[in-house]
């Protein structure tokens, strides 16, 4: 299993303080002391972890991913904005973008 596909414990966090929630079987847990991945989705407690996928169908139009980095670019109208996000995991820079334009975004 590639976890980069997965959302990281850290975006899951974000994600879920931005109040953003997100239909996903993953959901990160905490068991016997140990924080992991759990794909099967019979856990009610914990974060849940979009897969890239499932992020990507919440994001405008005019995003893209390159390699790592997601670049967004708003075109015309009162609110040209340009913005890039990079993060090790390509989900989690989806996420950032997804949280900024959610919540953030002018």
């Amino acid at each position: 299993m590639n976890t980069q596909n997965y959302a990281s414990l850290e975006a899951s966090k974000r994600l879920h303080d931005a109040d953003i929630i997100l239909e996903t079987d993953a959901v990160w847990e905490e068991k016997e002391g140990q924080t992991r991945l759990n794909l099967k989705a019979n856990c009610p407690d914990g974060f849940p972890a979009p897969s890239m996928t499932e992020v990507w169908r919440e994001l405008p139009n005019n995003a893209a991913l390159l390699k790592n980095k997601v670049y967004y670019t708003s075109i015309g109208g009162s609110d040209n904005a340009y913005k890039e996000f990079t993060s090790e995991n390509p989900t989690d820079a989806l996420i950032y973008l997804l949280i900024w334009v959610r919540k953030e975004k002018p």
